[in-house]
């Protein structure tokens, strides 16, 4: 095999490519991801990001290491197995001869209408968007204060 593509960018994409390292995997290897950032723990969007304790940056996966191209903001629209080949919204076409399906999950829906002021707290963009928000709203308040003690979630 001389390329593996890994279509997901969360934790599984990035074990997954961790692991072909590991075991000595020594070809091109790209991971395709539909957020622009590379790959993040999210249990500390919710926390830590929120209360302003972390950056983006404290939530990134040690990647350097990995020898990858990334190909992120631009999720994977089709497959084309027979081809061998994975589609990009964009239309580009990404020739593999290896492929990881590594897309996680989303959010559940709400079963009904939101309820007026709330939101899905999904990715670090949201975290981060929604901090600012609430920064400005708030702002003659200490942000980490607020953050833990009128919150709720």
């Amino acid at each position: 095999m001389h390329r593996v593509v890994v279509v997901g960018a969360g934790l599984a994409g990035h074990r997954s490519a961790s692991a072909l390292r590991e075991k000595g995997f020594t070809g091109e290897l790209i991971v395709i991801g539909d957020e622009e950032h590379a790959p993040y723990d999210r249990p500390p969007l919710s926390k830590q990001v929120l209360a302003g304790t972390f950056t983006a940056a404290d939530c990134y996966f040690p990647v350097a290491s990995l020898d990858v191209r990334w190909q992120l903001g631009v999720p994977a629209a089709a497959l084309d197995v027979d081809g061998h080949a994975v589609t990009l919204a964009d239309g580009t076409a990404v020739d593999y001869d290896g492929l990881v399906i590594a897309t996680g999950r989303r959010a559940r829906p709400w079963p009904t209408t939101l309820p007026q002021g709330a939101s899905t707290l999904r990715t670090l963009g949201d975290a981060l968007a929604f901090r600012e928000v609430e920064w400005r709203r708030f702002s003659g308040q200490a942000y980490s204060s607020f953050c833990c003690a009128d919150l709720r979630f």
